[in-house]
This record gives structure tokens, sequence and C-alpha cells, in this order.
């Protein structure tokens, strides 16, 4: 199967998943982001630690392949507060924004626009910023693995044992009785 049909494919359940869950709504978002429902974290604690440790199950099994990007310090942390500011502002990150947009919602079809004008952006100014701003602050490819001198899995597992005990450590009784955005929230239609 053609790799960029298989990507479709996943990132429409994964935002199926989202929307039926209700984890697209930027109210929720908001409230995950002010530490009033934790939902959203659970899911992305379940996901990463899944994530960690199947990744390096298929990548020791020569199933995959990872390559890890160069470390672009400056990038990294200028792009993170783009991208902080813009979660925090409009209650949408790029996979619950273009979930939104599926639903009909008019201020996810803004953040979507918004992400793909600051990318275009990014990359019309690469050439000339390169240079100057990512280059120097290039520090190779680290990996927490190749520091310790141990193999990926050895450093997966546990990362990802642990990740997935913080999910099952925040029960539901934890959370509030009912997250405030369900009481918030009207349809766009």
């Amino acid at each position: 199967m053609n790799s960029l049909i298989l990507g479709l494919l996943i990132g429409a359940c994964f935002g199926a998943i989202l929307s039926l869950s209700g984890l697209s709504s930027p109210l929720r978002i908001l409230d995950m982001l002010r530490l009033r429902d934790l939902a959203l974290v659970k899911l992305l604690l379940v996901a990463i630690g899944t994530g960690i440790v199947g990744i390096a199950l298929l990548d020791s099994a020569g199933l995959a392949h990872t390559s890890i990007k160069a470390l672009h310090v400056l990038a990294l942390i200028s792009g993170g507060a783009i991208f902080g500011l813009g979660f925090a502002v409009a209650g949408y990150c790029p996979g619950t924004a273009l979930a939104g947009a599926a639903e009909g919602r008019r201020d996810a079809y803004l953040v979507v626009a918004g992400g793909l004008a600051g990318t275009a952006a990014y990359a019309a100014a690469y050439a000339s910023l390169a240079p100057r701003l990512v280059e120097p602050f290039t520090y190779g490819k680290p990996t927490v693995f190749s520091w310790l001198g141990i193999p990926a899995l050895a450093v997966a597992l546990p990362i990802g044992a642990l990740v997935a005990w913080l999910a099952w450590r925040w029960r539901k009784s934890e959370l509030p009785a009912e997250p405030t955005h369900l009481a918030r929230e009207k349809p766009a239609h």
C-alpha cells in the first residue's frame, strides 16, 4: 500500500477517535491546560507509552526504521514557543485542529490556515535563516540510548512502563465530576 494512503488512513482513524471521544474540542483542551480535565493527558500518556515501546520493538525486530533528525536547538525552542502559544490561545494542536475542521468548526479552519501559513513562511525563510540561526545551533542526532551506550529497547521499556503507570495512576475519581467544557460548548451547526 502506498505510504501516503496508509498515512491518510491512520490519520483519519486518529481524527475519528479524537472526534468521537470529544477530545477535539478546544474548550476541553483548554480545560486540560488549566488542569481541570485530565482525560486528554491520560490519552497522550497511553499513546506515548505505547508508541515508545512499540517503535522500539519494531525497530529491534528490523520491521521499522527509526531515523533521528538533527537537533536544531534554537529552532526547537522558538518553534516550541510558537506552538505552545498557539495551543493555549486557540485551544488546538495540529491533530485536533484537523479533527475540528473535519467536524466543521470554523475556528479550526483558521488554525489550520495559520499553521499552513506559518509552515510556508518558515520554508520560504529557511535558506536565509539556516546559516545564522539553524546550523550554528545544531547538535547532531542525540538519543538517550546512544548517550548511555545501551540498546534502544533497554531505554524504551522502562520509560514506556513509567508513562503507562502515570496514565493508570490518574484515576477517574480524581477528575472533576463533569468536565466544564460540556456545559459551555455549543454545537457549530
